[in-house]
């Protein structure tokens, strides 16, 4: 299974955090190929309390394992359709929404908004 990573499940990884069973359960299984949005990585060191710099974020997703997943010109297209709601107007979420269903990937996050989104299969609890 291949599986995108919303940022808040990034850092509770890089920081140590327990996840919920099921996904760890999906984290732990075999064969499960992560993907990290370079969106992620642009939201984290945007915020400075969160005191990560681009190097820290690379080197996290290293030793994940994980793959960078940059943003595409489907994935904008993807985007550009999706439902506007007025409780989630987050671009950097909304871009990984559009990601995972451009890539015909799951998502794991533990943003309930992403699941009023039609066709993007969420992983979490």
């Amino acid at each position: 299974m291949t599986l995108l990573l919303d940022t808040n499940v990034f850092l509770r990884i890089v920081n140590g955090d327990r996840l919920p069973r099921n996904a760890q359960r999906v984290l732990d299984r075999e064969g499960t190929e992560l993907l990290i949005s370079i969106v992620s990585g642009w939201e984290i060191v945007m915020k400075p309390a969160l005191n990560l710099t681009a190097a820290d974020v690379e080197s996290s997703m290293g030793m994940m394992g994980a793959t960078v997943l940059p943003v595409q010109f489907r994935h904008m297209e993807t985007y550009s359709r999706l439902p506007v709601k007025a409780e989630h107007r987050d671009p950097f979420d909304r871009m990984i929404i559009a990601q995972a269903m451009a890539e015909k990937v799951a998502v794991m996050t533990s943003d309930r908004r992403f699941e009023e989104y039609a066709g993007l299969r969420v992983i979490w609890d």
